[in-house]
């Protein structure tokens, strides 16, 4: 059971910023900013002496960058939940992100609303809030990003994909598994819980990208 309220750490190198989002946190009861920083190693230094349940973090920084910093603090602080707020809305930052074990990618135009329900939802079960438009595919290995294709494709089951692979049906099964790790680590768990939703993520990705995932 989640904890209120949810002690936060504001990691920007902006002031202005952190005093506008102090000051919209601080409108929740359920939300207590207990620090700012604004670099990588202020934050660790507040991380090392305070308690904190949620970083809310900027990419851009002076001295280590947001997503760097991300993968610093897994192995030190495993129970933290960290959400990006910035500015980049580049897929490439936000498979980085989740790459270095962000629990959430939010940019910095997203409504007071979005932001409230992010931190909750990060706080509480430490994953679930990526952008709307986030294509899943773009946290996959190459070979998986072709298995999920072609199990968009209603002819292909496990055999056809091995044959289509040159790969044994086992390594299908665990490139399935390996997928199905990755989304559950971004996706809400009402729709990893749906038996059927590789073949629909399949039947999107085939609709984005026609041609067969060759990089």
């Amino acid at each position: 059971m989640l904890n209120l309220p949810i002690k936060i750490l504001i990691v920007d190198d902006h002031p202005v910023f952190r005093y506008g989002i102090r000051a919209l946190l601080e409108t929740q009861i359920c939300f207590k900013v207990v620090a700012e920083a604004g670099s990588a190693k202020e934050a660790v230094d507040h991380l090392e002496k305070t308690d904190i349940d949620l970083v809310l973090l900027d990419i851009s920084m002076p001295d280590t960058d947001g997503i760097e910093l991300t993968s610093q603090l897994r192995a030190p602080y495993p129970r933290l939940a960290i959400l990006i707020l910035t500015l980049h809305e580049e897929d490439q930052y936000v498979r980085q992100a989740v790459a270095a074990g962000a629990n959430g990618y939010l940019v910095k135009t997203a409504d007071p609303g979005h932001i409230f329900k992010a931190i909750h939802m990060v706080a509480a079960a430490r994953k679930g809030v990526i952008p709307e438009n986030f294509r899943p595919e773009l946290l996959l290995s190459l070979s998986e990003r072709r298995v999920l294709w072609l199990t968009g494709h209603r002819e292909y089951d496990t055999a056809r994909i091995a044959s289509r692979m040159g790969i044994v049906e086992a390594t299908v099964h665990t490139h399935r598994h390996n997928i199905w790790q990755k989304l559950k680590a971004v996706l809400p768990e009402a729709e990893t819980s749906n038996p059927n939703l590789l073949v629909i993520l399949g039947v999107e990705y085939r609709q984005r990208c026609p041609e067969y995932p060759s990089e």
